[in-house]
């Protein structure tokens, strides 16, 4: 036994034995900083703190959802979040091999989608805007328009005490809370009468009509609107103000599709004023409101007021066309799609050119399809065409998922394009093609650039079945394949096993958790026996070196029982010392074995 490798695992069994664990040098621990005990702070009166958000109803540009709108955007939020999961994976995934097989700096393909989960709740469609990505992959930062404008929905807690309206509010919230609307309303209506002067007053009235909104009801509702509008008189600065002008919208629009013609006239008005007014004013808001409540009354009254909107091209007017755009979508009228790919070609802003290619994908025509095709195909903006193929991986027709492919294998198309559509129809479409691992294997073979070579391994890796597996494994041990892509076939294996560790390491949890952890324990021995088969077969030691990296990663220990045979057998010492190296890194009491059993040689 090399006398190099005893010395080792000496060192190793001691810093085992108090805890340490490793053979990295520690950093010395750091002495806590002097503290000073705080000054007590001076009395102050309490002040009124800003209520919190709470859960707000769905709306849009300050324009209220339609419920029957409501379902579709659902799903397609969790669509878009399931396929945006499978894009950042892939993005970690090639940050490590960038980092793997050039040292690079670590660079991530795609942008961490941290809010998904909050995307797939659909909490607010303000969320929509996470789906961005970098370096190839669609990006719909231009969603970010999308934020809600919703309306407080729960009130806040109580924080003054000492207020002669305190107990009635905490009576009132509770009964708020409660769902006891009609006792809400009434004790809410106590405080601004009883109290005109407290604390809770301001917005005591902005309650009182959500109460009275809850009940529902042409009286209820018309009590509610006069409310709200006495709080706009006597308290035009209370916090619930912009709560207010949201919840009276949505009042004012409810009033008009139950055929108060008053009301619809109003709100008729107040949308044609969007088409010809100058800069948003105080009241734009109550613009935008009113094109949504048209648009859901009467589509046909409301797209020619749209299209009067769309054509506006004043800077200050672009929140009013990134509204229209989505109204033109949501209804879908047969003129949709070519209003939609007008505005993509024409409109001087880019991110309502960028939004009215992506809900191109609502309008269920053919013509829409073909429009996404042809710009997908000949567009001379390069981020038009990528956002037109994301569209297309959206879409039910067959040929939209034909031409992502065809668009994936042409040598002609931008490598970043061809990127964009291969992502998104191997996690759309493609997924559950019967050939779709064909495809895949076709476009490997047919790519002579590093980075699409890269993207196809990725899509491969995560089908997670046998053959791509083998596939894999083929690759890696192939001695024809340039030394880059054999390194990253390896890392993606290594990195594939992601999923399963996350699962074992419980970060997945409740119904199916325990089925799940056992599958990915399964997984992580089959990525174990994946990497064994490709240290045995390849002789190259740099590969052998990241075999045992990505052994050495794996949970559970996955990997330590080759990890073990490799420290006891491998004849090329390097390689032997690595192993010895990665082992004092577990507490496995087979790692320390082998350590002692290497002493006593």
């Amino acid at each position: 036994m090399s006398r190099i490798v005893r010395v080792t695992a000496v060192r190793v069994i001691a810093a085992l034995s108090i805890g340490v664990g490793t053979l990295t040098a520690q950093e010395p621990p750091r002495l806590p900083r002097p503290t000073r005990a705080p000054a007590a702070p001076a009395p102050r009166p309490t002040p009124r703190p800003t209520p919190a958000p709470s859960p707000s109803v769905w709306s849009l540009d300050g324009a209220f959802l339609d419920p029957m709108w409501r379902d579709e955007v659902a799903r397609e939020v969790s669509r878009a979040a399931r396929i945006g999961a499978d894009a950042a994976r892939a993005g970690i995934d090639a940050a490590r091999m960038a980092m793997t097989i050039d040292g690079a700096a670590l660079r991530a393909d795609m942008a961490a989608l941290v809010p998904l989960a909050e995307l797939s709740a659909l909490a607010s469609l303000s969320e929509m805007h996470a789906l961005a990505a970098v370096d190839g992959v669609v990006n719909l930062s231009g969603l970010s328009t999308l934020r809600s404008r919703g309306y407080r929905t729960e009130a806040p807690e109580p924080w003054a005490q000492a207020d002669p309206a305190d107990s009635i509010y905490r009576e009132a919230r509770k009964a708020l809370s409660s769902d006891a609307y009609r006792k809400a309303a009434d004790l809410f209506n106590q405080i601004w009468r009883r109290y005109p002067t407290s604390t809770y007053t301001p917005d005591a009235y902005y309650w009182q009509a959500f109460a009275l909104q809850r009940l529902g009801g042409d009286q209820n509702i018309g009590e509610a609107l006069a409310t709200l509008e006495t709080q706009a008189q006597k308290f035009p600065k209370a916090a619930t103000r912009g709560d207010a002008a949201a919840l009276r919208a949505r009042m004012e629009g409810v009033l008009a599709r139950r055929g108060d013609q008053a009301m619809a006239t109003t709100l008729l008005g107040r949308a044609e004023s969007a088409t010809r007014d100058g800069c948003p004013r105080a009241n734009d808001d109550e613009r935008i409101d009113a094109l949504n409540a048209v648009t859901q009354m009467d589509a046909d009254k409301a797209m020619p007021i749209l299209k009067k909107v769309l054509a506006r091209r004043e800077a200050c007017t672009q929140q009013l066309r990134r509204t229209a755009v989505w109204l033109v979508a949501s209804r879908k009228q047969p003129d949709a799609a070519e209003i939609l790919m007008h505005v993509a070609k024409t409109d001087p802003d880019k991110e309502v050119r960028e939004q009215a290619v992506f809900w191109m994908a609502n309008v269920p025509t053919d013509e829409a399809t073909g429009m996404l095709i042809d710009l997908a195909r000949r567009g001379d903006d390069l981020d038009l065409r990528k956002r037109a193929v994301y569209a297309l991986s959206r879409s039910k027709q067959p040929r939209a998922a034909t031409t992502l492919r065809e668009i994936a294998l042409d040598e002609n198309a931008p490598d970043e394009l061809r990127s964009d559509a291969l992502q998104w129809y191997a996690s759309g479409p493609g997924k559950a093609s019967d050939d779709g691992f064909a495809f895949l294997k076709d476009m490997y073979g047919k790519s002579d650039r590093p980075r699409l070579k890269e993207r196809v391994l990725q899509q491969i890796a995560s089908r997670r079945t046998d053959e791509s597996r083998e596939f894999l494994v083929l690759i890696a041990t192939n001695p024809r394949e340039s030394m880059d892509v054999r390194r990253m076939a390896v890392s993606v294996i290594g990195n594939n096993s992601m999923w399963a560790n996350a699962r074992v390491s419980g970060m997945l949890t409740g119904v199916g958790a325990t089925s799940a952890a056992g599958s990915a324990t399964a997984a992580l021995a089959t990525t174990a026996a994946q990497l064994t088969t490709i240290y045995d077969k390849s002789p190259d030691v740099d590969i052998r070196r990241q075999v045992l990296s990505s052994l050495a990663s794996l949970r559970e220990n996955a990997g330590i029982d080759k990890l073990i045979d490799v420290a006891r057998n491998e004849k090329n010492l390097e390689l032997r010392k690595s192993a010895v190296s990665m082992l004092t890194r577990t507490k496995d009491p087979r790692a320390l074995a082998l350590l002692q059993e290497i002493i006593d040689r």
